[in-house]
């Protein structure tokens, strides 16, 4: 697990790395979009997004002139995330949607002090959904065998909605959640984990979690892309 060591775990508003093929870790939760660019530039990117996350994150930063985004490069845009105009922890989603690869959003938060989900004239303007699930297992169900972006953060994991104070959950908890997701992960053509400094519990709370989650994702990856190299070879 040399990823692991590799992980930065101070706040650091810029950093997001690739730990393992196509699963990104980040600080800001913001980065998410910028890594499902980078592989959109080189793959086929799924059109259904899995959002797990205390948050929403569902806030359109465009919603008065669209057009910014739609055809921003790469370059631009990570200028446009450093400098944190328009694209925000909380508002990375919305521009999936406007950019045109993204056209379902499968909900699976706790937030209950701001609207739930995007913006209906959002998803009526560009012919996207959103599904709304109180429960894990009932997302997993709707989703089925389709290919998925994977988006998660790691606050899910934290009751507290204070700023940098802790209330996980418990160990086996958490293990449980991954674990059941272990389908989504493996059709995530791409993963994007975010660690969100103050949002998570403490610092060592973050740290925690993510030394607890990450191994364990990773784990049902490389497995599953194994049975895959399997099944290659014996029908070869």
């Amino acid at each position: 697990m040399d990823y692991i060591n590799k992980i930065i775990f101070s706040n650091n508003e810029e950093y997001f790395e690739e730990i393992y093929p196509n699963i990104w870790i980040m600080d800001n939760h913001k980065w998410s979009l910028y890594c499902w660019e980078l592989y959109r530039e080189e793959n086929d990117i799924p059109s259904t997004l899995v959002h797990l996350d205390y948050h929403w994150d569902a806030i359109n930063d465009y919603q008065e002139d669209e057009s910014i985004i739609k055809d921003m490069n790469l370059e631009t845009m990570k200028d446009v995330l450093i400098e944190e105009n328009y694209i925000r922890k909380d508002s990375f989603i919305a521009p999936s949607i406007i950019r045109g690869y993204v056209n379902r959003v499968d909900f699976h938060c706790f937030q209950t002090d701001t609207e739930i989900g995007l913006d209906e004239s959002l998803l009526i303007n560009y012919g996207a959904k959103q599904n709304i699930h109180d429960k894990i297992e009932d997302l997993i169900h709707s989703i089925g065998n389709k290919k998925i972006i994977l988006d998660l953060d790691l606050d899910i994991f934290n009751k507290s909605s204070y700023y940098l104070e802790g209330d996980l959950w418990s160990e086996q908890e958490i293990e449980n959640y991954v674990y059941t997701i272990a389908p989504l992960i493996e059709q995530a053509k791409i993963i994007t984990i975010a660690m969100s400094y103050g949002f998570s519990g403490s610092d060592q709370d973050r740290e925690y979690i993510t030394k607890l989650v990450t191994p364990i994702i990773v784990n049902i990856r490389e497995k599953y892309n194994k049975s895959l190299e399997r099944n290659k070879l014996s029908c070869g």
